[in-house]
């Protein structure tokens, strides 16, 4: 629905989806050790999940202190989603 608002808004976008266990890594974050410490500071100034599934129901979430661990998805409510827009050039 958020690709739908910005679309509406004028936005030409190629892609709406949630951040890749990859992209992750990229920014700084390590699956390895449980942090994203080493990422620039937006990368975890809220909590949120990630697209990466880590074991059957289990996805990859990245919390506003730095730390990143798994959890089923359906389990906390106090978690949000921070999209990845790729927008048409």
């Amino acid at each position: 629905s958020y690709r739908t608002y910005l679309e509406s808004q004028g936005a030409n976008i190629e892609e709406a989806r949630l951040i890749k266990t990859e992209e992750l890594e990229e920014l700084g974050c390590s699956m390895d050790d449980y942090s994203c410490s080493e990422a620039p500071r937006w990368v975890y100034t809220t909590s949120y999940w990630s697209g990466a599934l880590n074991f059957y129901t289990f996805v990859w979430r990245v919390h506003s202190n730095g730390e990143l661990d798994n959890s089923d998805y359906s389990s906390d409510k106090n978690v949000g989603v921070r999209p990845v827009i790729v927008l048409k050039t």
